[in-house]
């Protein structure tokens, strides 16, 4: 396995706490999964959801003594900061500076999930507050843990694309836009219905794209110009966002994405151009990567391919390569990242570095390039990232 030194290995499981993450929410039983699917981590207590029926039915159905279901934040971390390891929040992303803040100052490392915060400034924030208290935090971007991706990056660190030259990414989904079976709008989460200076799109969908540039490449995005537009069935609720980008190294990128494209699921995809070769991804078919070289050369790529040199490792191989491996597993490779990086952690007090493991700086980069797109919508103009 590509991990951590062996002085890093977990040798036992790392105890969980979860905020927020109740069993019929987006995001609850995706984490649940994936933090036990290698058997690094195990849920131990949690808040799941200020409903009290809620949070104890979230309880019973993860299997957890209901004596360590708490009724709110402070409860938990009172009862259980020191038979944890580390807490996970899965809150609306509008109550993850309150959140974060709290377990930091109390000592607990976080795992969050995306957005980190709302705002640079919060994000800001967090950081000087990581930086007080020597404290642990890594941020979900679960589309960075498929084993495909993960090729990739190592072709174009390789050089195998050759000088990257522009990137196409789109996100788009239907979610706002389509009507259920008795011909009714689909109805989101309340929060996703609330705008704030950046809207919840790009806190949603934005920062995943803006995760893969930087994942792939480690280039910052430095000017941009943004067109917003609410086209669904939510008045004065932005559904969808198109940007032109300039990246560092003349690297130029278009980004799309939207709640309001009918067929799009979610249909993450991208095309990266070297001048060298090609590649392009598409999310709902994650096992291949369509590579084209400059001969005229056109290939399709999976775990198993000729010249694999990431996805091939033993720690992507849960099963052989044709039994499709997919988003919750992307999850679980990003987990098993986690539970080595936090395992040093708690050992040294020191945060190790990992090219799978994502923390505030990254969060600040991206929080700083929302803001230039809504900055741009309202000047109509090139803004900077800044």
């Amino acid at each position: 396995m590509e991990l951590l030194n062996q002085s890093s290995n977990p040798k036992s499981k790392l105890k969980v706490a979860f905020i927020g993450g109740a069993y019929d929410s987006a995001v609850g039983r995706s984490h649940r999964i994936a933090i036990e699917m290698d058997q690094y981590f195990e849920l131990v207590a949690g808040c799941f959801s200020r409903n009290e029926k809620k949070n104890i039915e979230s309880a019973q159905q993860y299997g957890l003594n209901l004596n360590r279901a708490y009724k709110n934040l402070n409860d938990l971390i009172k009862n259980e900061r020191k038979n944890i390891d580390c807490i996970v929040i899965l809150t609306p992303q509008d109550q993850h500076f309150e959140h974060v803040k709290l377990c930091l100052l109390a000592g607990i490392p976080v795992v969050c999930e995306k957005a980190l915060v709302c705002s640079s400034g919060e994000a800001e924030e967090i950081k000087n507050i990581l930086i007080a208290t020597k404290g642990y935090l890594a941020v979900t971007y679960n589309y960075t843990g498929y084993p495909m991706i993960r090729e990739l990056k190592h072709m174009i660190d390789a050089g195998v694309l050759g000088t990257i030259q522009q990137i196409h990414m789109e996100m788009p989904q239907e979610g706002f836009a389509r009507l259920s079976h008795d011909g009714q709008p689909m109805m989101p989460q309340e929060w996703r219905l609330r705008d704030g200076p950046i809207p919840t799109i790009s806190l949603d969908l934005g920062v995943h794209l803006h995760m893969m540039v930087k994942f792939l490449t480690g280039e910052r995005p430095e000017q941009l110009v943004a067109l917003t537009a609410s086209r669904g069935n939510f008045a004065d609720v932005i559904d969808n966002v198109n940007c032109l980008v300039k990246y560092s190294n003349k690297v130029d990128c278009s980004i799309w994405y939207s709640k309001t494209a009918f067929g799009c699921r979610n249909g993450q995809k991208f095309r990266v151009y070297g001048d060298k070769g090609s590649v392009e991804w598409v999310q709902e078919n994650p096992e291949y990567l369509n590579y084209s070289d400059n001969t005229g050369g056109k290939f399709t790529l999976d775990r198993t391919s000729k010249g694999t040199k990431i996805a091939n490792e033993i720690r992507y191989q849960r099963f052989k390569a044709g039994h499709p491996a997919g988003f919750i597993e992307a999850f679980a490779n990003y987990y098993v990242d986690i539970a080595y990086s936090l395992t040093t952690y708690l050992n040294s007090k020191m945060n190790s570095s990992s090219q799978y493991v994502f923390g505030v700086d990254e969060s600040i980069e991206g929080l700083l390039m929302l803001e230039a797109i809504s900055r741009s919508t309202l000047t109509k103009q090139w803004e900077l990232v800044k």
